[in-house]
């Protein structure tokens, strides 16, 4: 077989095409995240307000304000932001949060993914040969699955639905030809699938996308006709797969370089990019999935493997297609393995669920070639038969007639009564109407069985952040630009978990986050449980059980707000922690003060020496530690031998006299940005600047314009070591592999554009 017949692309036809899914798009996303009848707060539901909201609210409120958020100083006593994949900036498809609130953005962005998934499925499926009409059928199969509803409202996954399907037409393009052109394009697609935040997603079509090249490479045409020069045909179709690879990197540099060195710090780095962002019902073995994919079942969430019988009746008749014979032989192999591997628990972070992914795509793909091999019209001699497929078709209507429930059943006398007419007339005319039926039809059933009835931040978000927010800003007036804990639950999307991303607040979250390893021996010590028990990994909630509640001081926690349901509600600690006074609020929330809180930034005379995070947060957690007299410093930190030299550390003997404060001491923030914090600090004699914000690789310390090296100071935060009398300090976050990842993508676009402005200039 030599190379294929060029398919033809109507740009018409493709109009039309568009304003259909722009048209069902919304109709869809309404139907299936807005639903009257809601359950207002759940489990199913929280991330979207706890987390989701939060962070674009953050995010891109500072692009609106020209910043590039790098550091959230809102978390953790500080972290990275741009570096988390689920926080992507960078993404296309998110632009439009820049200009409207976030609940408007999450809603368009939505319609407008779901559009697009729609739009590039179509075309994929036009570029197997298949028409116009069963590239739309392909098209509504696989934007309105149940896979989509459940994904729908998030808008990493939602995005990474829509440029899949890019992906694997770019690549279809260059199976036709191997040009290394179409090879760039594709590797467009794969950059931008890459940085929509949903890595588990985009793995999992990555994955099917690379065993689709090397399907196109070797199996779709054969070298036969190459035969002279098989080996170099054979190389220049694998530069084109290498050149697909560099692209996508390339493009996609800047969020994956920062991700790959925060991820490195991280204690868990899998579980958090490969996060699950599936929020519909899952099957628990190989039997319910089957069930799932044709069996319509309506209730609090989507059935995340529900494709419906009128689409999948008509994938058997796929194998009869002339043209893409060999592409449904590879979809109906992948879909195997898929359902296989759905049967083996897989290790962690990873999810069988995730598979419902890469099995949907290609069953909707076999889908619309088999209706078009079902709707081919008669007239012409050159006509393909179509009883042998109708029949296999009839056969399997008939077994699914016997053993499925009866809404299942009545799915499939529909797809008999929409297809009997036109294998039985073969007109052109007839095969349209009955395919735009069809579409409806698939339509309304996917709708209706994808409906989610828990409420989405479009419909609420205003009244559920605003019911407290006279707490809030007395929060914010008594913790003096210190930091705030938030006590709360995770059903309590009043005081969500995120706080300080949406009101001005510098909040240490009570969440589920990703923690570094010396945060995780940080926050075990605070987060013990009601039973005594370790905290759930990855929660950096305050209980009142800790271990070590003192160290809230040297967070720099002034103030605690506690909802009725949070742990710290009554204001008590089961071991010596710090006072806290309550101060009368206009609602239900209960505002404490610690009024033993450290200052954000401070001088001490003198230092112990700590081996670990452990043994600081050990110190630190005694009732006897000197605080602010006295902090403590990490033996493999850089700088520590500049600062013994300096000023050595002191020993703790039963003769020795604690340190003393000199006066004339003075330490204040002048400027505190995310990304950068002047401190003016200084006394008579050497010491120890502490800010008590997060110490991250990434941030660097001028000590009156000087580079100075940033000690671990009390675990986890920052310490430079001060000469006698008055200096600024300046500490900047300027991470590497941002500054790299940045300069790859420009440099790959720049690549880009150089390459097609040559290739035009040749054509």
């Amino acid at each position: 077989m030599g190379s294929r017949d060029v398919v033809r692309y109507s740009s018409r036809a493709f109009f039309f095409i568009a304003v259909v899914f722009i048209a069902a798009s919304p109709m869809f996303w309404l139907h299936t995240q807005v639903s009257p009848a809601v359950v207002a707060a759940g489990y199913e539901n929280a991330a979207l307000y706890q987390d989701v909201y939060p962070a674009f609210h953050y995010g891109f409120g500072r692009i609106r304000s020209g910043e590039m958020p790098l550091w959230n100083d809102k978390q953790l006593c500080g972290t990275p932001f741009q570096a988390n994949p689920s926080c992507v900036v960078f993404q296309p498809l998110h632009l439009i949060f820049a200009f409207l609130p976030v609940q408007k953005a999450m809603a368009l962005q939505g319609f407008t993914c779901l559009a697009l998934a729609g739009l590039f499925f179509a075309l994929f499926v036009r570029s197997l040969g298949a028409g116009y009409v069963p590239s739309v059928l392909g098209g509504v199969a696989y934007a309105f699955s149940g896979a989509a509803s459940a994904v729908a409202g998030d808008p990493s996954a939602v995005a990474a639905l829509a440029w899949a399907p890019l992906l694997f037409w770019a690549l279809r393009q260059y199976g036709d030809g191997f040009r290394h052109e179409n090879a760039a394009l594709a590797g467009i697609a794969a950059g931008l699938l890459i940085l929509s935040g949903a890595a588990a997603i985009a793995a999992v079509f990555l994955l099917l996308a690379g065993l689709y090249a090397l399907y196109l490479v070797f199996f779709s045409q054969s070298l036969d006709s190459w035969r002279p020069y098989r080996g170099r045909a054979v190389l220049h179709r694998v530069e084109g797969l290498v050149l697909i690879a560099l692209v996508g990197l390339g493009v996609s540099a800047v969020q994956w370089a920062p991700t790959l060195v925060w991820a490195w710090s991280l204690d868990d780095p899998l579980g958090v990019i490969f996060a699950p962002q599936i929020h519909g019902r899952l099957p628990g073995s190989v039997n319910d999935l089957l069930a799932h994919l044709i069996t319509p079942r309506s209730g609090s969430l989507p059935q995340v493997g529900y494709l419906g019988a009128i689409a999948l009746l008509a994938g058997p008749a796929a194998f009869f297609h002339l043209r893409a014979r060999r592409d449904a032989l590879f979809f109906a192999g992948v879909s195997v393995l898929a359902v296989g591997a759905a049967a083996i628990e897989l290790p962690a972070p990873f999810h069988r669920a995730h598979l419902l992914f890469p099995l949907l795509f290609c069953l909707a793909a076999l889908s619309a070639v088999g209706y078009d091999r079902l709707m081919i019209s008669g007239g012409t001699e050159r006509a393909p038969r179509v009883w042998l497929p109708a029949f296999v078709v009839l056969v399997c209507s008939g077994a699914l007639l016997y053993a499925a429930t009866a809404p299942a059943r009545g799915r499939v006398v529909v797809f008999l009564l929409l297809m009997g007419p036109v294998v039985l007339l073969r007109f052109r005319w007839v095969s349209v109407a009955a395919g735009v039926a069809t579409a409806a039809v698939m339509f309304a059933d996917l709708a209706a069985s994808g409906a989610n009835a828990y409420s989405h931040p479009f419909q609420d978000a205003d009244s559920w952040y605003n019911k407290y927010s006279s707490s809030l800003r007395t929060a914010e007036e008594q913790a003096l630009e210190a930091r705030v804990v938030v006590s709360g639950h995770v059903l309590d999307f009043s005081l969500p978990s995120n706080t300080g991303m949406l009101f001005p607040l510098i909040d240490n979250a009570d969440g589920l986050l990703p923690l570094t390893h010396e945060q995780t021996v940080w926050w075990r010590r605070l987060g013990r449980t009601q039973t005594g028990a370790e905290p759930e990994k990855g929660r950096t909630g305050v209980s009142p059980q800790a271990l070590s509640p003192l160290l809230l001081n040297y967070m720099a926690v002034r103030a605690v707000l506690a909802a009725p349901d949070g742990p710290l509600y009554a204001g008590q600690w089961a071991r010596p922690g710090p006072p806290l006074r309550e101060v009368k609020t206009d609602d239900a929330v209960r505002l404490f003060i610690n009024q033993q809180a450290l200052p954000r930034a401070y001088w001490t005379p003198a230092w112990r020496m700590a081996e670990g995070v452990a043994s600081a947060a050990d110190m630190l957690g005694a009732e006897s530690f000197p605080a602010g007299r006295m902090c403590v410093v990490d033996r493999d930190s850089p700088g520590y031998p500049e600062l013994a030299e300096l000023l050595p550390p002191f020993q703790p003997r039963a003769d020795a006299a604690e340190p003393v404060m000199p006066p004339d001491v003075h330490c204040r923030i002048v400027s505190a940005q995310p990304e950068r914090v002047v401190v003016q600090a200084g006394g008579p004699q050497p010491g120890v600047t502490v800010l008590s914000d997060t110490n991250m690789a990434g941030w660097r310390a001028t000590l009156d314009g000087r580079p100075a090296p940033i000690v671990r100071a009390n675990g986890i935060f920052r310490g430079i070591a001060t000469p006698a009398g008055p200096h600024e300090i300046v500490f900047e976050y300027r991470p590497m592999s941002y500054s790299a990842g940045l300069g790859l993508s420009l440099a790959t676009l720049a690549g880009l554009v150089l390459g097609g402005m040559i290739v035009l200039v040749r054509r």
